[in-house]
């Protein structure tokens, strides 16, 4: 497989639409058909992992020359607060180390996965340098064969993708959409390799320093897997992302503009049970609908066999 961004389906993006719902255990049908591979939207920055230095501290302000005296006695320091201080301004969260698989194949010793991902890419279009950029989950399911994750030009979201091993799962995040969130399932058919869209100068995310005899960033190949009926929004992701909630630790939330990211595999079962939570509420609300109307037609032939 060529290793460049062109998508290999045959239409247009279309993001998802949300109001319809859609089976979540449709799988991957290759019509062995080939097309020209879409450019996927870039969603991190090469320095938004790190947290921003902070201000440089404001100078005390000079006395009113109405105060001056002689001798002035020096101001003294303000006390400083103890290291277990509660001031709500002052407390930070605990960095946690991120997930780290316990073999180098990322399975533990029954063959399970122990460190998922989540991948990002905007459904909606956008352009860069002239092409457009959009990439949606429907995107993928129409991909004949591996899409390349390239254009990733953050190290950590490199390392996370040279971490992944064939066969991974991870989510399919839609990235600054209405609404943002995870919207299904993709796998990992191909290892990291080479992104070779970093040396193409036509490519929006050309890397000028790029140096072929010393690679600088990589891309995994991937496919689809299944499409959640509903989308579980970011909004109810931060709802459970809490201080002592089961996703306060989730990458999504602690470092959100990184476009790649690990997820704990508790964390994994529990934003599926939101999914299929999601799309349960959706597909029960449409039996019942059937169900009225199939209890409103038994109804209207009584009456009028009567």
């Amino acid at each position: 497989m060529a290793g460049t961004r062109r998508s290999t389906r045959q239409t247009t993006s279309t993001a998802l639409r949300y109001a319809e719902s859609s089976s979540g255990d449709e799988k991957l049908k290759r019509n062995g058909k080939k097309a020209t591979r879409q450019k996927r939207a870039r969603i991190d920055d090469p320095d938004d992992v790190d947290a921003p230095s902070p201000p440089p501290p404001k100078k005390a302000a000079r006395a009113s020359s109405k105060s001056k005296s002689k001798s002035k006695p020096k101001a003294s320091p303000a006390p400083e607060l103890a290291a277990d201080s509660e001031s709500p301004k002052l407390a930070k969260r605990t960095a946690v180390p991120p997930p780290v698989p316990s073999s180098d194949s990322n399975r533990d010793a029954d063959g399970h996965q122990e460190v998922f991902w989540l991948l990002k890419a905007e459904p909606l279009p956008r352009y860069e340098n002239g092409v457009n950029v959009a990439f949606s989950i429907d995107d993928l399911r129409k991909c004949t064969e591996p899409e390349p994750w390239s254009g990733v030009r953050n190290p950590q979201a490199r390392n996370n993708m040279q971490a992944m091993r064939k066969g991974d799962l991870g989510f399919f995040y839609h990235s600054n959409a209405k609404p943002s969130g995870v919207v299904g399932i993709l796998r990992v058919v191909e290892e990291a390799k080479v992104d070779e869209s970093a040396f193409d100068p036509k490519d929006p995310y050309h890397d000028p320093k790029s140096d072929r005899e010393k690679p600088k960033w990589f891309c995994v190949g991937v496919e689809f897997v299944e499409k959640f009926g509903e989308v579980v929004d970011l909004a109810t992701i931060k709802g459970y992302a809490g201080k002592g909630g089961p996703l306060e630790n989730m990458q999504l939330v602690t470092l959100s503009r990184l476009s790649v990211c690990r997820v704990r595999k508790e964390e994994w079962e529990f934003v599926l049970g939101l999914a299929k939570r999601e799309g349960g509420k959706h597909e029960k609300e449409e039996v019942t609908k059937d169900e009225r109307d199939v209890k409103a037609k038994e109804e209207k032939t009584r009456e009028h066999e009567k």
